[in-house]
């Protein structure tokens, strides 16, 4: 989530409700091994002592414990989303298409990120 809240307008086209509201019921647009899908849900987050269990939002922003509990519902339990591989992860979020590049030794690894930031790509990086 942290690397598509680089592109504002892409977590905002997700949130098919965009105001906060008495139902407490929202809707978010995702992509299931490349199908489109709504999820529904309520704004019910999990907490102890007050302060949610899982994802921690900046502030009063709601947005992001919204955007987790999808995603872990799409899955089935928030167990069940711990890892994973941030390409296809943003693929499915965002429907946008993602890549895994495995750099060799050899390969500069500041200029592959450097083009694909001169793209607007989402970029994430992970080692073994």
């Amino acid at each position: 989530m942290s690397v598509l809240a680089e592109f504002p307008e892409r977590i905002k086209s997700m949130f098919l409700t965009t105001e906060i509201n008495e139902a407490g019921v929202y809707g978010i647009k995702m992509y299931k091994n490349g199908a489109p899908i709504v999820v529904v849900l309520d704004d019910h987050i999990v907490c102890r002592n007050s302060i949610p269990v899982f994802t921690q939002a900046n502030g009063n922003e709601l947005w992001v414990l919204l955007l987790e509990k999808a995603w872990a519902k799409i899955h089935g339990s928030f167990d069940r989303i711990v890892a994973g591989m941030a390409h296809t992860t943003m693929r499915d979020m965002s429907g946008a298409p993602g890549y895994e590049y495995i750099i060799s030794e050899t390969e500069d690894m500041f200029e592959k990120i450097m083009e694909a930031d001169q793209k607007n790509h989402c970029i994430a990086a992970g080692c073994g």
